[in-house]
């Protein structure tokens, strides 16, 4: 059998070729079938319904909307920015008051300045920080 497989194979330029001479011959078919179906025929006007639907079919614009579930899922997915994001937030949310109210402080003065006045206390104030460089 491996000997017959590159016999059996259909390439994109056969499936092609054959398209085209399928869509051509039914395009000359529909040309006559459909002055028949006008005029009465009952036959050709079921015959020309077919070669229609049939052009349809191989065209693909009678086709129903496909969609990719696992593409669709994707896309509804929150990027991870946004999730990192909603995380960072609800642990925002669950501070206490007080600790919003630190925060708050810290971030009017910046970090230098909140530094150098926890170093300016008491040791007690301190919380264990190291003791300010000396220049």
């Amino acid at each position: 059998m491996d000997s017959l497989t590159p016999l059996l194979e259909i390439t994109a330029i056969d499936r092609m070729r054959v398209f085209r001479e399928d869509d051509a011959a039914l395009a000359e078919l529909a040309q006559v079938v459909h002055v028949k179906a006008i005029g009465g025929d009952n036959a050709a006007g079921h015959l020309d319904l077919r070669i229609r639907e049939r052009r349809a079919a191989m065209w693909g614009y009678d086709c129903p909307i496909r969609f990719d579930m696992v593409q669709v899922n994707e896309s509804n997915r929150p990027k991870s920015f946004d999730m990192i994001r909603a995380a960072i937030n609800r642990v925002a949310e669950n501070r206490t008051p007080a600790q919003r109210a630190v925060l708050e402080i810290l971030t009017r003065l910046g970090p230098e300045k909140a530094l150098e006045l926890l170093r300016s206390g008491t040791s007690d104030c301190t919380f264990g920080l190291p003791a300010p460089k000396k220049d």
